[in-house]
């Protein structure tokens, strides 16, 4: 009974230290079941696309993809709280010559 007590105590460690948050000095993750967060600094950043999906006949944003030097890619769902950040993402994009561009896509 101990044993399980303290493995549901890691698990529940491990949901709760799930997060993302984007300050000035770049992106922010811990991912799920994990214990070190990774950062990527703006500086990292040299494309931001937003994808505009047509639903029901209107065009909507769907989510942001941060494109790295390296070639990896980092896409976040474009929820209510990320919306209300895209002028600070602007503000700090704009600070490194970048700009989010619109991809459009044909999913409906």
């Amino acid at each position: 009974m101990g044993t399980s007590f303290v493995i549901a105590g890691a698990l529940i460690f491990l949901c709760i230290n799930n997060y993302q948050y984007i300050d000035a000095k770049g992106i922010h993750m811990n991912l799920f079941f994990s214990l070190q967060e990774d950062h990527t600094s703006w500086e990292d950043i040299v494309k931001v696309e937003q994808t505009i999906v047509k639903k029901n006949g209107v065009s909507l944003p769907d989510k942001l993809i941060f494109t790295l030097k390296d070639g990896s890619t980092i896409e976040q769902p474009l929820t209510d709280k990320l919306s209300s950040t895209k002028q600070f993402i602007n503000q700090e994009l704009s600070n490194y010559g970048l700009t989010i561009e619109n991809k459009y896509s044909e999913n409906e």
